[in-house]
């Protein structure tokens, strides 16, 4: 049996991941409404197969939602 070990990640980590993905979809020219579709897919595939708890969830798109917005924020004159 595999033991599953939690590992920590930064934000830097999932940025990284990010930029890869949207390169991916610059590079390969997909479509934007079946790239962005492919990507919510994804998200729900993993989130089933790996048994995510929806308040991990939540709390995954609560800080993304943060980052963003401080982001924006920065931008302001």
């Amino acid at each position: 049996m595999v033991e599953k070990k939690a590992t920590s990640y930064s934000v830097e980590d999932a940025i990284k991941i990010a930029d890869e993905i949207m390169k991916l979809g610059k590079d390969k020219k997909y479509n934007l409404g079946a790239f962005i579709h492919g990507l919510i897919f994804a998200q729900e595939y993993a989130i089933y197969s790996y048994k995510v708890p929806q308040q991990q969830i939540a709390i995954i798109k609560r800080d993304c939602h943060k980052y963003f917005k401080n982001i924006n924020n920065q931008k302001k004159p």
